[in-house]
This record gives C-alpha cells, structure tokens and sequence, in this order.
C-alpha cells in the first residue's frame, strides 16, 4: 500500500513545487460586530473590500467573511466580519484604526480568542 501511495504521490507530483506555508500560531480570528444597518453589496463595498485590501498589502491579516443581521421585521439591524490577524499587538491596532476611518460607529465590538478567553473590545 505504501508503494501505491508514494507512486501516486509521484504521478501527482504531490511534494514538488512551492509549498504553501503552514498558518503561523499566532493567527487570531477576530469578529466585528458594527452597529451599521447596510445590504451585503453595500457591507462589501463600504467594509469588507478596503479593508481586506488594506489587511492584505500591509500583510496584517485577511476578512474570510461577513453577514448582514435581519430584525423580525425584515430590515438589517447590524452586520459583522470576520477578520483573520497575523497577531493581536500590531494588527489589531491596525484594524481598529482601519475601521474607523472606514466609518464605523466607536460601539463596534471586536472578539477574539486570546490565551483562552473570548476578549471583547470596543475600538476607538
């Protein structure tokens, strides 16, 4: 079986080329919680796109995701991100900032994992 298996690895060049490095320990997925009532075209275009961009090219982080929070009544309430971070020092300065300039509310809550805990942060 073994064989089989390296003779697939082999035909599939599996283990040649580039490899994708391993996600750093570091890593902390944040949740932002925005008192901003937007459509998810809008959420994208207001939020989630620049920052991304901005997470991206200064190599602090990602957004992996988003939603849009409805009331009973059908009509958005809030909307939240997820935001992966390379770490919660410098980046998640970052965000915070980011997010201000961006136009959300100073009661957007931020929480994250940290040694163990859920931590919620207002930013500022």
């Amino acid at each position: 079986m073994s064989r089989f298996l390296d003779a697939l690895a082999r035909a599939l060049r599996l283990g040649d080329g580039p490899r994708r490095p391993s996600r750093p320990a570091t890593d902390c997925m944040v949740f932002a919680r925005i008192e901003d009532p937007l459509m998810p075209l809008q959420r994208g275009q207001k939020y989630e796109d620049p920052l991304n961009r901005a997470l991206t090219q200064a190599g602090m982080g990602r957004v992996t995701g988003g939603g849009s929070v409805q009331g009973i009544d059908g009509t958005i309430e809030w909307i939240s991100l997820d935001i992966q971070l390379v770490d919660l020092g410098p980046a998640l300065d970052f965000l915070c900032a980011r997010l201000l300039e961006l136009g959300a509310p100073e009661n957007t809550v931020l929480k994250f994992r940290k040694e163990g805990s859920v931590v919620a942060i207002q930013i500022r």
